[in-house]
């Protein structure tokens, strides 16, 4: 069976489920700009951070690549990036790093002479670029055309006993259609590296994951020159949980172990190291070119991805106020029937229909940094 959706062809071969209008800070100084346009401007939403301002090396690089790897977003039909003028991050460099392949451009607010002009200028570009957008229409691909990702949100023994039989057998199910799928791979599944490894055919990977299993490394400051590292190990009871977490990858060969804000390079199923912030998990996940998004938890989350549909899947809870956010819960049913379930669920948000965060508009974006500024 060949899964199908109804999505946004892109020119240079992507799929989106949506076709927003991005208006992308570029620093966090142009903050209240990106959003006074994003207001003003159906089908337009807001990239709005924290970063951009005095970092430097891997710090700054891995900013860049985040905002440049979600200007690249298939749900993305077009991308206006807004800056200040001095900050590190500028507009120019940013312009120079985005493929030509969908409507892009930049301004900015010293160089326009004030905000009033940044936005008045803003709100002309993203409003042309909303009338294109509207103008297109939906058509149908093989689920195969998108990347899927998955996040595990505060797991706990008992949700993972329920999830992990479901979510195994959909991740499998997606592979089987060839669909590409990134996992996030934050500090508690990281535990689990050596039973992960175990599946990586190729070798750098499987020794990374390895690795990973042996615990946390700290960089010494006083031997930073040597990169010489500290190992705080494991507990027995955080690689139990872990290994329980490791059943949500499935059981197919794990392709590639992807850096937070890099691409994968790899059909077939990632790991990404992410960090444990699930909002800055996210944008690493749309940074990557994922269209849609499935949150893994114990219970319902209250914030979501402002570029991708975040799907929430958990266990059913009738009293909790929270299975308002769930959507799917997953009950002691056949878990075949369930994994069905899901992957209908997730054709069905891909194809247009809102995630219960969505109907919330509860969606955020962050990135994590590498290192201080200064």
């Amino acid at each position: 069976m060949t899964y199908t959706f109804e999505g946004y062809q892109r020119s240079d071969g992507t799929v989106g489920t949506r076709n927003h209008v991005g208006i992308v800070s570029s620093v966090i100084c142009s903050s209240i700009v990106v959003r006074e346009i994003a207001d003003r401007v159906p089908m337009a939403v807001p990239f709005v951070h924290a970063n951009g301002c005095a970092q430097l090396g891997d710090d700054f690089q891995l900013t860049k690549n985040i905002l440049v790897g979600v200007t690249k977003n298939p749900n993305l039909y077009s991308s206006l990036i807004v800056g200040l003028g001095c900050e590190t991050n500028q507009v120019s460099g940013m312009l120079k790093s985005i493929p030509k392949t969908k409507p892009t451009k930049g301004i900015a607010i010293q160089e326009l002479s004030g905000g009033k002009n940044t936005i008045d200028e803003g709100v002309k570009t993203a409003e042309q670029w909303a009338e294109e957008a509207a103008s297109e229409t939906r058509k149908n691909f093989p689920l195969s055309a998108i990347n899927v990702g998955i996040m595990t949100v505060e797991p706990d023994e008992s949700s993972l006993h329920q999830t992990a039989p479901v979510i195994g057998k959909v991740v499998d199910r997606l592979i089987d259609n060839d669909v590409n799928v990134i996992m996030g791979m934050s500090k508690t599944l990281e535990p689990a590296g050596r039973i992960l490894s175990k599946r990586a055919p190729n070798p750098k990977v499987k020794q990374d994951l390895q690795s990973l299993s042996e615990g946390m490394r700290r960089g010494r400051w006083e031997k930073v020159q040597v990169r010489s590292t500290g190992l705080d190990e494991w507990s027995e009871e955080e690689t139990d949980l872990s290994n329980l977490e490791a059943r949500l990858t499935g059981t197919k060969s794990i392709d590639g172990l992807l850096n937070y804000g890099s691409y994968p390079e790899e059909h077939g199923f990632n790991l990404m190291r992410v960090p444990s912030n699930i909002v800055e998990a996210l944008s690493g996940l749309a940074s990557a070119g994922c269209a849609v998004v499935l949150m893994v938890s114990s219970r319902g989350v209250f914030t979501g991805s402002v570029a991708l549909p975040s799907m929430t899947i958990a266990p059913q809870n009738e009293d909790d106020f929270e299975d308002e956010l769930v959507d799917v819960a997953v009950t002691n049913d056949d878990s075949d029937q369930q994994a069905t379930r899901v992957v209908q669920k997730i054709i069905d948000i891909c194809s247009g229909q809102e995630s219960k965060l969505e109907e919330l508009e509860l969606g955020e974006f962050s990135i994590s940094h590498s290192g201080t500024t200064y």
